[in-house]
């Protein structure tokens, strides 16, 4: 395990409260950063691979502009579907000799391609100097800087504030769900007014790389503690079934299940539908991050206003992740170095400054409903009721530290979500479900 290209994730995590503190109110920085224009009027076609595939339309957009501002640049989107083989599709477009000019994707492949990325410096990118504190080191490896986050996202149970302020007769107190106990009596609660509980999204990434996820990482506040219980599991020295923590989430999801809005086809994995009934009211949670906002902010005759309540996994309300909510800086800006020319890769270099710390560029990514890590967007910027929520939690310093997650990102949550959903459609029992979960691992590593 490559325990040392890890350690730069730590210290992003530990700013992460600053990080979404910076996000929502602005810290009175510079008020913007300095137009990215491509110097020259040789003619660039650039690439751009995303695996932000609720957005893909917003990228389409932005690169439209960014054509506009700089008539000599040009680029491409190379579109991923929700659910999609991402990580097969990137792995093809290199074995072919195409690997696009600029992607975005998770720490676990920077790690994968690094010997292929553009090494960002104060010289080629000094639009970094925008970034808040503890982001560059989110993308550095090695100690070298090969990706920036270009947003902070939260998630654990959205709730719709109508919904539950109704049942409640009132305003609903988030911070009373602090146990199983109390999330088993919220849903009952909502039940009997004819609403579904909450909401499960059938999708591997989801319940995979997103749910089973916390079962590592609540092992421990620090990086080192998720880690470090899945070398033991790879080494043999221990069982995933054998972690009260896992047990604990899964008795947890055995409640989600049974109140689960999709009860009748749970893996269905509709990503719009799923929002849309969610925003009509249709049920009151839903295990979800507040990039739910990319496609909520563009639905018409729903609910505005959102909470989160974290997914508590015991009755002890002071056991770690039980009145937290995960917090993360999961994507990164990256630059190919190996299939793309010099010219190609500073101009690729040149439109990330203009999207990150640029106001016209960023506005395309605060309007989607994305919080982003830089210290000149302006002060009076509002963001949307589920980022404005995380970022509570944050403020607070009670969120999750998912270090881990570079582990699990690509195969491994695919592979372990897939267990998952057969977990959730009751194809294979607990024990079933764990012996697949510690054949992965040991398979894997």
């Amino acid at each position: 395990m490559k325990h040392q290209k890890l350690l730069s994730m730590i210290l992003a995590l530990v700013m992460a409260a600053a990080l979404m503190a910076a996000c929502a109110a602005g810290d009175g920085a510079p008020a913007g950063a300095d137009s990215n224009e491509s110097a020259g009027d040789e003619q660039v076609t650039l690439t751009y691979f995303n695996t932000s595939a609720e957005v893909n339309t917003m990228f389409e957009e932005m690169f439209a502009r960014y054509h506009e501002i700089n008539p000599n640049v040009t680029i491409e989107l190379i579109p991923t579907g929700i659910g999609e083989g991402q990580q097969e599709k990137l792995q093809s477009l290199y074995a072919s000799g195409n690997g696009p000019s600029m992607m975005n994707i998770d720490p676990a492949n920077v790690i994968e391609y690094a010997n292929r990325l553009v090494e960002l410096t104060p010289e080629n990118a000094p639009w970094m100097s925008f970034a808040n504190d503890g982001v560059i080191e989110a993308g550095t490896f090695d100690g070298k800087t090969l990706g920036v986050p270009f947003s902070v996202q939260g998630y654990g149970l959205l709730y719709n504030k109508r919904v539950v302020d109704e049942v409640y007769g009132g305003e609903f107190d988030p911070d009373t769900i602090n146990t199983r106990d109390a999330l088993g009596a919220l849903l009952d609660k909502v039940e009997e007014t004819g609403v579904a509980g909450t909401m499960l999204h059938g999708a591997n990434w989801s319940l995979g790389g997103h749910y089973l996820t916390l079962s590592y990482a609540v092992q421990g506040s620090a990086t080192s503690d998720g880690t470090g219980f899945i070398d033991k599991i790879v080494a043999g020295e221990a069982k995933i079934e054998d972690s009260p923590i896992f047990q604990g989430y899964m008795d947890t999801m055995d409640m989600l299940v049974e109140h689960n809005y999709n009860k009748a086809d749970p893996l269905v994995a509709d990503l719009n539908a799923d929002t849309q009934a969610f925003g009509e009211g249709k049920s009151a949670t839903f295990f979800m991050g507040d990039w739910n906002w990319t496609i909520m902010g563009t639905l018409e005759n729903v609910d505005q206003e959102y909470g989160f309540i974290p997914v508590p996994w015991s009755n002890n309300p002071e056991d770690y992740g039980n009145t937290q909510v995960v917090m993360v800086l999961p994507k990164l800006f990256c630059v190919d170095a190996s299939n793309n020319t010099p010219e190609q890769q500073q101009a690729a270099v040149d439109f990330c400054g203009w999207a990150l710390t640029d106001p016209e560029g960023q506005q395309f990514f605060i309007d989607a409903g994305f919080c982003m890590p830089f210290n000149n967007i302006p002060e009076e910027t509002t963001y949307n009721s589920q980022t404005q929520a995380v970022s509570g939690y944050a403020s607070e310093s009670r969120t999750i530290n998912l270090g881990v997650f570079s582990y699990i990102s690509g195969d491994a949550w695919t592979q372990t979500g897939n267990l998952m959903l057969q977990y959730v459609d009751g194809v294979i029992d607990r024990q079933e479900l764990a012996d697949g979960i510690n054949a992965y691992w040991q398979s894997a590593r």
